[in-house]
């Protein structure tokens, strides 16, 4: 019985997690899947974050479960900004010399920002070790022109009494060029 029953978690396991994908025209991966927890999102969540600017990722520091009680801030600017559109989708955008596009058709990893039992959440791709995608769930903080993104904690980091988590912080940067406007997201 508890044979079968570690088989049938495992095949559930692997079936869930073979996402169908997508090749964008610049190569990079992304999921078909649509993100379900769309339908979750608050306008008021945009009274804190501007969608007419791009946000760049500047560094990490740690927090709370919560996203609570930041400290010990790492500067470490990436190249990596996030573009928020309205009803509360976004674009993951890698920056280099030049951004990669305003297309999401071409470019740009993908996800959603809303609300759930009065938390701020983002549910995005991510890739593990093998390049498999997944949909990943982060814990949201908004405050001023900075926003704290923390991977939602997972059951086994409550066991160990782990109180401090990694939390990529991003900045209030340039302004989303009026032309990447007309794009319309529909993941």
């Amino acid at each position: 019985m508890v044979k079968q029953l570690i088989v049938i978690v495992l095949c559930i396991g692997v079936v869930s997690s073979c996402a169908p994908t997508l090749r964008l025209r610049d190569g990079q991966k992304i999921m078909l899947k649509k993100y379900r927890n769309i339908d979750k999102f608050d306008p008021s969540i945009y009274e804190q974050i501007d969608t007419n600017y791009l946000y760049q990722e500047i560094g990490t520091c740690y927090a709370d479960r919560k996203v609570g009680n930041i400290r010990d801030f790492k500067k470490e600017e990436r190249n990596v900004r996030i573009q928020f559109y309205p009803r509360g989708y976004l674009r993951l955008i890698a920056f280099s010399e030049k951004p990669e596009g305003p297309d999401p058709e071409v470019t740009g990893a993908r996800g959603v920002i809303y609300k759930k039992g009065g938390k701020t959440k983002i549910d995005r791709q991510i890739a593990d070790q093998d390049g498999t995608l997944q949909r990943g769930i982060f814990l949201v903080r908004v405050d001023g022109d900075r926003i704290y993104v923390m991977y939602a904690p997972v059951v086994t980091n409550y066991l160990f009494f782990d109180n401090s988590f990694e939390c990529d912080v991003y900045q209030k940067a340039e302004k989303v060029p009026e032309d990447w406007k007309k794009y319309k997201p529909d993941w």
